[in-house]
């Protein structure tokens, strides 16, 4: 079994490497959110919002420990068999440290400047058009800002990071800095 973890701020790429993994590789996407948008929808939560979702993943790490997302990843991979899983929108250490002791896990970080990560979400048509204001305000939230050790950590989580590839140029390079990354696991 191989794993291949994901972490970097929101708008930087993380999706795109997942979906290109799994189409050009044949890796299988775990997104940590997903858990996170099936308890909302359990909860009969009509509207999905960024910070609804980051506040029941902080729910879920205080009560049932920082680790439990990627816990429920590494469930499904088990229960599914899939040898090569990409994790996608790891956001706390604990998740990592639980995921490298299963072996076999690598932890690939996704950077990119923040206003291309602004421009990309705008253009998104399934999230939330954000001001900028707004946007800054989610993205330190996110990097830990205000957090605590059950918290949103992707800045920490990042400095995790084994690779890094940085997606501030075009889809073409970004795709081609896939493969060279590829091609070293």
């Amino acid at each position: 079994m191989e794993i291949i973890g994901i972490v970097g701020p929101f708008g930087s790429g993380k999706s795109t490497v997942a979906k290109y993994l799994e189409k050009k590789f044949g890796y299988e996407k775990i997104t940590l959110s997903s858990f996170l948008r099936k308890e909302a929808n359990n909860r009969g939560v009509k509207k999905m919002t960024r910070k609804l979702l980051q506040d029941i993943g902080n729910e879920f790490r205080v009560k049932m420990g920082p680790e439990v997302l990627a816990k429920l990843a590494f469930e499904e991979v088990k229960l599914r068999k899939i040898k090569k899983a990409i994790i996608d929108g790891i956001r706390n250490p604990a998740e990592i440290e639980f995921l490298k002791k299963q072996g076999n896990f690598t932890l690939l970080g996704i950077s990119a400047n923040i206003k291309y990560r602004f421009q990309r979400l705008k253009k998104l048509k399934s999230k939330a058009v954000l001001s900028w204001e707004d946007f800054q305000k989610y993205d330190a939230r996110d990097k830990g800002k205000g957090q605590k050790t059950t918290g949103l950590l992707t800045g920490k989580c990042f400095d995790m990071a084994e690779r890094m590839i940085e997606n501030n140029g075009t889809k073409k390079e970004f795709l081609e800095q896939i493969n060279k990354f590829i091609k070293k696991t």
